[in-house]
């Protein structure tokens, strides 16, 4: 082997360890910063990864705002999340027993929605780790590291390593072990869609619900309904509307000052004037009430939705309005 042969192939094995040591640098710096797509473990928890998953398939936009952005006619607008956090920790130790840490507190709203149900919201987010949503435990963090940075003058820098340290209190997501559901019998979406639309129909719930940008505002928007609800939640909603009552949408009774009673929701309240949407015989009538003229209103725990769907419909028609419910994604 001649010298200069020896040369180059000492040149080409130095190469050769410079770039594969330069890869390998790049490749960890891309880890620890989250960056580079989907990864597992901690790679991708970070606000800025959860942002994405909140506005993204996440789809916990479908209920929730972040200041004007998003939809938070069903569920708290999260804005101001850290600012309120200090409260929500008193009435979640005064109700357990525990010290609870900001960490704990958003940990238990995903495992459980239904432990602590903000005053004045309904008990119907979604276990997000579960069909219909399906998030991974490293998309739910990034989130949870999201939702850290929220809070207006009282921002709380997100700890990544901390939120990283609660994965095994995070579900894997049960996508891979559950049936999906299917109807006991064939369903008929065209024909779900115009239960929904027609307004003389059987069920008319465009009377009172806009979805895709068409109908009432009397009760919650259901654009993207399907992509967070399961359609046990449809069928519950419908057969029994009072079971479970969207936050906002209370049947308000109303007495004026004459006797006159009157059961609607309360389209706007101001010190001016109280607006309420009343259901008379099907038809959605608005009433305006003075100051001066009410004696008395109080919310109702009973929905202003017909309870007697049951009669209205029959069990084809049921099955062909949830399906096209849960095809709302």
């Amino acid at each position: 082997m001649t010298k200069n042969l020896k040369n180059n192939l000492n040149i080409l094995g130095f190469g050769a360890f410079v770039l594969v040591s330069f890869a390998l640098a790049c490749a960890y710096i891309t880890m620890v910063s989250g960056a580079g797509g989907k990864k597992e473990g901690a790679a991708g928890i970070n606000p800025e990864a959860g942002k994405e998953v909140f506005f993204g398939d996440g789809l916990c936009s479908t209920c929730h705002s972040v200041g004007g952005e998003g939809s938070a006619n069903r569920c708290p607008n999260q804005g101001d999340l850290m600012v309120r956090m200090a409260k929500r920790l008193v009435d979640r130790k005064e109700q357990t027993g525990k010290d609870f840490t900001a960490l704990d507190y958003l940990v238990e709203s995903i495992v459980d929605p239904s432990a602590y149900i903000v005053e004045g919201f309904g008990n119907i987010m979604p276990k997000v780790f579960e069909p219909p949503i399906l998030l991974s435990q490293e998309k739910i963090l990034a989130v949870i590291s999201y939702m850290q940075t929220l809070g207006g003058d009282e921002i709380l820098e997100a700890n990544i390593e901390a939120v990283a340290a609660v994965k095994d209190r995070i579900p894997e997501s049960k996508g891979s072990k559950e049936k999906p559901w299917e109807p006991p019998l064939p369903v008929d979406l065209v024909a779900g869609e115009n239960l929904f639309f027609n307004e003389g129909g059987a069920a008319g719930c465009v009377k009172c619900h806009t979805l895709g940008g068409k109908g009432g505002k009397v009760g919650p928007e259901l654009t993207g309904i399907g992509a967070v609800q399961r359609p046990e939640y449809f069928i519950e909603s419908i057969l029994k509307p009072s079971a479970l009552i969207v936050g906002g949408y209370e049947t308000m009774y109303l007495i004026t000052n004459d006797g006159m009673a009157y059961n609607g929701i309360v389209q706007s309240q101001s010190e001016e004037e109280v607006v309420l949407v009343v259901d008379e015989e099907g038809e959605m009538v608005e009433y305006v009430f003075y100051p001066d003229e009410i004696e008395q209103m109080q919310k109702q725990d009973i929905s202003i939705m017909p309870a007697n769907f049951n009669e209205m419909l029959n069990v084809q028609q049921l099955y062909n309005l949830v399906a096209f419910l849960a095809n709302q994604k």
